[in-house]
């Protein structure tokens, strides 16, 4: 069970977020999407109702690549991984994870 919000001003609302968004990247005017975000909106509702939905931090699709990307170009040396590690922004125990190494 999700623990309630302490201050309903701090909740995000979907709907707010995506007018936001559309105003914001596709330079809609806020009334249309405003209307174009309450349809979408309600297409979740209908499709998701009684359900939790999980917004992760980032997308699965680009974790993969990363993680693609630092297997094809590690090649077991300290200076390949401090440099992969640099380049990509992951720990040094994420990046053993991802290659599947053991110290």
């Amino acid at each position: 069970m999700t623990p309630p919000v302490a201050n309903p001003e701090e909740r995000l609302s979907l709907l707010a977020a995506l007018t936001e968004s559309l105003v914001a990247e596709a330079k809609m005017d806020e009334r249309a999407a405003r209307a174009l975000a309450v349809k979408v909106v309600g297409k979740f509702r209908q499709r998701l109702r009684g359900c939790h939905l999980y917004v992760a931090q980032s997308d699965p699709q680009d974790t993969a690549e990363r993680d693609a990307a630092i297997c094809r170009d590690y090649d077991g040396s300290r200076s390949s991984r401090e440099r992969l590690q640099l380049r990509w922004d992951v720990s040094k125990s994420t990046f053993y994870r991802i290659v599947n190494c053991v110290l």
